[in-house]
């Protein structure tokens, strides 16, 4: 099965009841569009040996990194994201908005979805994938000057992939309905309209 692309990266703050060992997401938004997006895993693995040979094999998730690389993070993703505090000021006479990070910034937990087109026998399919639990970090960044050639220059950004409070750090499904793909991460994450 080849994946053909990606698109549709969506989000919602996660929260999570330790007592109750319950959770939710809330809110709902779309992420911009998304150019690349990959993921690293961190799995523990351990054998048990027993008469010279392997007689159990355990294998369990630890965390993982997500790169998500989208044509641009708006100012209120980053905001969301990376906790940081978006205050008005003017300028002359137009108001505009001043992005703020601190030392102090506390960057929360949320539900990160996408769907990956893929093909298989000659039919297109949809993975629509929701990585649970994502912790986002602010970025490095680097700009160049234009010369006589236009190098588009994107953003990048990475989170840390965990387990949320019931153990599950992805969930997803496969269909032949791009609509329906769109419609269960919008339905998990809480975004409603019909620009989703």
């Amino acid at each position: 099965m080849a994946q053909i692309g990606v698109k549709y990266p969506m989000y919602a703050p996660l929260i999570e009841d330790e007592t109750s060992k319950t959770f939710e997401y809330g809110e709902g938004k779309i992420a911009g569009k998304a150019i690349r997006i990959n993921w690293n895993l961190n799995i523990a693995e351990s054998k048990l040996y027993a008469d010279d040979d392997v007689a159990e094999s355990a294998k369990e998730f630890i965390d993982g990194t997500l790169g998500f690389n989208p044509d641009d993070i708006p100012q209120d993703a980053r905001a969301d994201w990376l906790d940081n505090k978006i205050e008005k000021e003017t300028v002359g006479a137009e108001e505009v908005d001043v992005l703020t990070s601190t030392d102090e910034d506390n960057p929360g937990y949320f539900g990160f979805g996408f769907i990956v087109t893929k093909i298989k026998n000659n039919q297109r399919l949809y993975r629509a994938i929701l990585l649970t639990k994502v912790q986002f970090k602010e970025p490095n960044e680097e700009t160049e000057t234009k010369g006589q050639q236009i190098t588009w220059q994107t953003p990048n950004i990475e989170g840390t992939i965990m387990r949320r409070i019931d153990g599950a750090w992805k969930k997803e499904i496969t269909v032949s309905s791009l609509t329906t793909a769109k419609a269960w991460l919008a339905q998990v994450l809480n975004i409603g309209g019909s620009d989703t």
